[in-house]
């Protein structure tokens, strides 16, 4: 079937038995029941410290940029500028606190059932 490749030893590259006759085994990973549990979360204050830059992005994505189209059409002054960029981050970063902990929380109860 696969015939001598020209220059290369007969038993190396694709001149292998293994090759030529199919007898390969299939590959069989190691994988114990440990390595099959669910994570068992972040942890609260983790959570908060991951969701912290998030909300920065999205503030800076979804708030200030939206903020910026506005003040060119309407003059905004800083201090309701300031006060609605803090105000989005906070909201923004207790929107992602929350679903993120009711996610973890949803994991943990379907590893217990599973």
């Amino acid at each position: 079937m696969f015939d001598e490749v020209p220059g290369s030893q007969p038993t190396k590259g694709w001149n292998r038995a293994s090759l030529s006759f199919r007898s390969r085994k299939g590959y069989r990973p190691n994988v114990r029941t440990e390595d099959l549990l669910m994570p068992s979360g972040l942890g609260g204050l983790r959570m908060l410290m991951l969701c912290v830059p998030m909300a920065a992005m999205m503030t800076f994505l979804y708030v200030w940029t939206l903020l910026m189209i506005v003040n060119f059409f309407v003059p905004v002054g800083a201090t309701v500028y300031a006060a609605m960029v803090g105000g989005g981050a906070v909201l923004i970063l207790l929107l992602l606190y929350f679903f993120g902990t009711r996610e973890t929380r949803r994991d943990r109860e379907l590893a217990r059932r599973l």
